[in-house]
């Protein structure tokens, strides 16, 4: 098991001196990732203190998992602050929710675009107002058949999806249509 602390050590290393939970959760599938092939993974948690990886997935932020025994192992301490790498075997899972993850190649986390924060709601309803208008606009403009703008207004009636992810609250899709 000194190969795994090392390690552990080794990316620990690679961060400042205090760590989010989500760079907790990081560190996890980096260490998991290089000893998969011995069976290490990740531990799925969906409640409590947990880090959620850049793909969304949400892990222990502490914990690596031993498939072949399915023997949980606490690697930080004071995980999500000091995290101090430590080796604390604490035996299999205590809830069924709590099953094993193959890790993710952390390249690929490296790669992923940044995310664009969601648009204010006062911005969306900018956008609406602009949209209203420039439909209004275009049924006076004498270039622009009647067919066109029968057809933006039908699409604007029905409605607009618009999808929204603010990553402390997920992804929220709706439609929005028009107020008239």
């Amino acid at each position: 098991m000194e190969p795994l602390l090392t390690t552990v050590q080794q990316v620990r290393a690679t961060y400042g001196p205090t760590m989010t939970d989500d760079e907790c959760a990081e560190l996890c599938n980096e260490v998991a990732w290089r000893h998969r092939a011995a069976g290490w993974g990740i531990n799925r948690k969906t409640a409590g203190t947990l880090g959620t990886l850049p793909n969304g997935v949400q892990i222990a932020h502490d914990i690596l998992h031993y498939q072949p025994t399915n023997e949980l192992v606490d690697c930080l301490q004071s995980a999500g602050a000091a995290s101090t790498p430590t080796w604390n075997p604490v035996g299999p899972p205590q809830s069924p929710d709590r099953t094993w993850l193959a890790p993710y190649d952390p390249a690929l986390f490296a790669s992923a675009p940044p995310t664009t924060p969601a648009p204010s709601p006062d911005a969306v309803l900018d956008a609406i107002k602009h949209l209203h208008d420039r439909l209004d606009a275009m049924a006076h403009d004498v270039n622009v058949t009647a067919h066109e703008v029968l057809a933006l207004r039908n699409a604007y009636r029905r409605g607009m999806i618009l999808t929204i992810n603010a990553k402390p609250f997920g992804t929220s899709t709706g439609t929005v249509k028009s107020p008239a």
